[in-house]
């Protein structure tokens, strides 16, 4: 699946997975990641009903010298991201629990998608450079 046909799986299946309850829960964020010219990005976890002992990463917030300038939110999880392009772009990996994951390439500046692709399955031969990159990242 490509786009847009993608994109309707991921959210049937996201809306049919609990999200979590508006509360006063205070989000775990993960280990700051540093990138250039004073770029930092860290994902927030949030426990979900039905799992109050998991915590799951639900949105990634991208900083520059201390001040956030996007924060994207999952699909309805951000499982792994990277900086791109210098840090002009992220490129992250969204999904549910099981049985998808879509991969996206972002302008930083103006959060706009550039590029999404499925990469619950194995990536082809001629997957763009950054999905490759985004698939070996930790």
């Amino acid at each position: 699946m490509k786009g847009g046909h993608w994109l309707i799986f991921l959210l049937v299946m996201s809306a049919a997975y609990p999200q979590t309850v508006p509360t006063t829960e205070r989000p775990t964020e993960s280990q700051h990641r540093r990138g250039r010219d004073g770029l930092e990005g860290w994902t927030l976890s949030y426990a979900i009903p039905g799992h109050a002992s998991d915590r799951y990463p639900e949105a990634l917030v991208i900083a520059r010298h201390g001040r956030v300038v996007r924060r994207i939110s999952g699909a309805p999880f951000v499982w792994n991201w990277i900086f791109w392009a210098e840090g002009r772009q992220i490129a992250y990996e969204t999904g549910p629990l099981h049985f998808g994951m879509l991969c996206t390439l972002a302008d930083l500046a103006t959060g706009r998608e550039l590029a999404s692709y499925d990469c619950f399955h194995e990536l082809p031969a001629n997957a763009p450079e950054w999905e490759k990159a985004l698939q070996t990242a930790l």
